[in-house]
């Protein structure tokens, strides 16, 4: 073998290694290539998968916020309501009825031996309706209402609640101070049925239905009214058929 060969074989040699060596690299290339790739497509579906893990979180504590505030609202819908409808009776209604009972079943102008028994049983009955529902107020009060509602409220609370101690403070009827408190007694009980039909006209401003609830309270003060004057006109007159009655046995028995 000549040199001139040797020569030849030699070259043919580097140029194999030289050729496998740039396969081996352009081989591990597209690998790393590939991986890379791999790499960046997981990136982005744990990406994804994070952005609507995220957005379906925000949802249902957006949902469950939404359902408390309407269940809220709905509890606090229900609480005024109560509130306005144990006002209306008790404070409203029953008080007014115990008033009436007392001016007229105690002697003129029908004379009722259980006067006092039913005049005491309406008033406890209106004061403790109305006292819860006072209290209800105070709870939907922390949530806003109307200052002069609420100041009335106080007010009426404060003097129902003397007035229902002033049975323990009675007089004896041999007492000379049984007639102040007397005096005392009515001008306090007509000053206060006044303050709560104020206080109920105003609070019934603030209901969503305020012109419902307003005609439904019209009529009960309408009845009551109408039953109020019924008695009042039959006292006058069997007050003047009275005083006609003493005027003519007096004179019956000066004439000679």
């Amino acid at each position: 073998m000549t040199s001139h060969n040797c020569f030849i074989i030699l070259s043919l040699i580097i140029q194999l290694s030289c050729l496998t060596n740039s396969q081996a690299s352009s081989f591990s290339g597209r690998r790393e290539i590939h991986a890379w790739k791999a790499q960046g497509s997981m990136i982005i579906q744990h990406k994804m998968l994070y952005s609507s893990s995220s957005s379906s979180l925000g949802n249902s504590s957006k949902l469950r916020s939404s359902r408390f505030h309407k269940k809220t609202s709905h509890h606090h819908r229900h609480l005024k309501t109560a509130h306005g409808i144990l006002i209306v009776i008790g404070w409203g209604t029953m008080l007014p009825i115990g008033a009436i009972i007392a001016r007229y079943l105690r002697k003129f102008p029908m004379e009722c031996e259980e006067w006092c028994s039913f005049h005491v049983i309406c008033q406890s009955v209106g004061y403790i309706l109305g006292t819860l529902g006072w209290f209800l107020g105070i709870l939907v009060g922390k949530q806003g209402t109307d200052k002069t509602h609420g100041a009335l409220g106080i007010v009426i609370f404060t003097f129902t609640t003397i007035q229902m101690l002033a049975v323990c403070w009675q007089p004896n009827i041999e007492n000379e101070c049984r007639k102040w408190w007397k005096i005392y007694h009515h001008v306090l009980g007509y000053a206060l049925i006044a303050l709560i039909i104020a206080d109920i006209f105003t609070g019934m401003n603030k209901q969503s239905k305020a012109s419902k609830w307003k005609w439904i309270y019209v009529g009960i003060l309408g009845v009551l009214l109408l039953i109020a004057l019924i008695l009042e006109i039959f006292r006058w007159l069997k007050s003047k058929i009275l005083r006609q009655t003493v005027q003519l046995n007096s004179t019956m028995y000066i004439s000679p």
